[in-house]
């Protein structure tokens, strides 16, 4: 694997790139041996849409995205870079293809599932629902929004995005409770 040039590394990684596989994995926690884990086959079909359509990336930024593809993180200063040429959208720790990315390789679904839509989808989907079924309880609101969140967002920040549009349209006198009690209110248009 490593050549008299020291250049192996980097060999292997053009190779991999080269094919449009993930870049080779190289272990060597236990101190005395490098243990090396080179792909022979696709493991996002969305990374390499992209390496297909962006040619160009030099190697540093087609590790990033290989890092992203494997789940394994990157610091501020690589996602910025991929901010930078519209390959990811995301918060640090959640990174996903931009859409522009996604258009490219027809994944346009996923790209939605994990950008979700704005607020005012989320409003509109409590109002109609107030508005056909008259009270809605605060479980049935989260269960109403909950699937259509989008998939970048963990558990905490969906609870948090489930508990504060209510409390916005209820700041915007556009719903309400029926009770004081907030265990056993329902949420309910405003009159």
């Amino acid at each position: 694997m490593i050549d008299t040039a020291a250049l192996g590394i980097r060999r292997a990684y053009s190779i991999q790139k080269a094919k449009y596989f993930p870049l080779p994995d190289y272990n060597v926690s236990s101190g005395t041996q490098v243990e090396v884990t080179i792909y022979g086959k696709t493991l996002n079909e969305s990374y390499m849409h992209i390496l297909y359509d962006h040619q160009d990336l030099d190697l540093q930024t087609v590790f990033l995205l290989d890092r992203i593809q494997k789940g394994l993180p990157i610091d501020k200063e690589g996602a910025d870079r991929l901010h930078g040429k519209r390959l990811v959208e995301g918060r640090l720790t959640s990174l996903y293809l931009s859409a522009s990315a996604a258009k490219s390789i027809d994944e346009s679904a996923s790209y939605i599932k994990n950008k979700g839509f704005d607020d005012k989808y989320y409003k509109d989907l409590i109002v109609e629902c107030l508005n056909q079924y008259g009270k809605a309880k605060k479980k049935e609101v989260r269960e109403l929004l909950w699937d259509k969140l989008p998939d970048a967002l963990s558990d905490a920040p969906k609870e948090h995005k489930v508990s504060n549009l209510p409390a916005v349209l209820k700041k915007n006198n556009v719903i309400d409770t029926d009770s004081p009690n907030q265990q056993r209110s329902y949420w309910t248009l405003r009159q």
